[in-house]
């Protein structure tokens, strides 16, 4: 039928999903979509537009996935267990898969400068979302720390997040990534 999808939407994208994240926006092809999918190039241009479009569909599940995922991390605890939490989330999310398949966000902000407006945005937003998450968890913990050194402080410990990315690509073991991140707690909350 002319206006029906053949095929399971929410599987697609999710397949989609895990096309971009092995390859990333600008070397993942419709055709490796379409081989991926099991749903040909022609039903994935009228259903979708373009692979922006494909890809755009499967960030923003994964955003949402990936910051519930936070949220939780960073829900109980005093406020150097709500970050070890975190990190390790973190640090699972990027490490998952055979091979190793990093950190999405990372890896789209990088291509983000030869990316469209809406990729830059969708990725700005993440990690916005993300300092808003780490500065509320910081900043509910009984502490020193005013709300706006507890935002200051979210903005650095994600911008470490992206630092793990990196070395997580350069071949840094899921322990030695803990290890790091442990030093960062350590060095930078303190007792507090």
């Amino acid at each position: 039928m002319v206006g029906v999808r053949q095929f399971d939407e929410d599987e697609m994208i999710a397949t989609a999903l895990d096309v971009f994240w092995r390859k990333g926006l600008h070397d993942a092809t419709m055709q490796d979509l379409a081989a991926a999918t099991g749903v040909q190039r022609g039903s994935l241009y009228n259903a979708y537009g373009d692979k922006e479009a494909i890809f755009l569909r499967a960030f923003d599940q994964y955003a949402a996935q990936f910051l519930d995922a936070a949220s939780s991390a960073l829900a109980q605890g005093d406020t150097s267990a709500r970050l070890r939490d975190f990190f390790d989330m973190i640090i699972v999310n990027m490490t998952d898969g055979t091979p190793q398949r990093g950190c999405l966000t990372t890896r789209t902000a990088l291509d983000a400068a030869i990316s469209s407006p809406d990729v830059r945005q969708r990725v700005q937003d993440v990690l916005t979302r993300l300092e808003q998450l780490v500065g509320k968890a910081i900043s509910a913990t009984p502490n020193r720390r005013s709300t706006a050194d507890a935002n200051r402080l979210a903005r650095v410990i994600v911008t470490f997040t992206r630092g793990l990315a990196v070395m997580e690509r350069a071949g840094y073991s899921r322990k030695q990534l803990r290890e790091s991140a442990t030093t960062f707690i350590d060095a930078v909350i303190g007792d507090a």
